[in-house]
């Protein structure tokens, strides 16, 4: 459903035209409420937190690994899984410091149904991004074995690329907040 220009409650369109939005609370909980009230700077700090904390696990996933690697003495890899964890754990204290995006949009600024759309489709690419990058280091996703190292060279290229996808989509993200803002 599309909001008419002359319709400035958007809640209800974006109660019956929430597909985009279900995907997100299904991938961040406590976002049943999301944007849906008054307070949509509490909403996207609850959101940019949900994602430091899966890119935080993502990291202590990644340690235990480290761990594993040392416990075994293959020291091959070791540099670049530590270049990883370090950028995980500098996006993830990015994502969970900034200044809250969406400060100021529920006073003056006037949003429309499609304008809306577009930041859940942000919001949803990035949290996605972000599970994904979980999902690949959780420990019945990737089996260490000390005899191949070469697992976990391929391992670290895809958590590289993942970590890059990451970035672009906050990258994205903010940068459209901040049009939105300038308005």
């Amino acid at each position: 459903m599309l909001v008419s220009a002359g319709n400035p409650d958007i809640r209800q369109a974006v109660k019956e035209d929430s597909g985009t939005l279900k995907k997100l609370q299904l991938l961040v909980p406590g976002l049943r409420g999301y944007r849906r009230s008054e307070d949509i700077r509490i909403a996207d700090e609850l959101l940019r937190n949900q994602v430091a904390d899966k890119l935080d696990l993502a990291r202590s996933n990644l340690d235990s690994l480290r761990k594993q690697m040392v416990n075994n003495n293959d020291f091959t890899n070791l540099t670049a899984l530590g270049g990883v964890m370090s950028q995980i754990q500098q996006l993830a204290g990015e994502v969970r410091h900034s200044q809250q995006g969406y400060s100021g949009l529920a006073a003056s600024i006037s949003i429309t149904q499609e304008v809306l759309n577009r930041l859940y489709e942000y919001d949803y690419a990035f949290v996605d991004s972000a599970v994904q990058l979980l999902n690949s280091t959780m420990p019945s996703s990737f089996v260490y074995d000390p005899n191949a190292p070469n697992n976990v060279q391929n391992l670290i290229t895809r958590l590289q690329s993942a970590v890059s996808d990451i970035k672009q989509k906050w990258s994205v993200r903010l940068e459209n907040v901040e049009q939105i803002l300038q308005k």
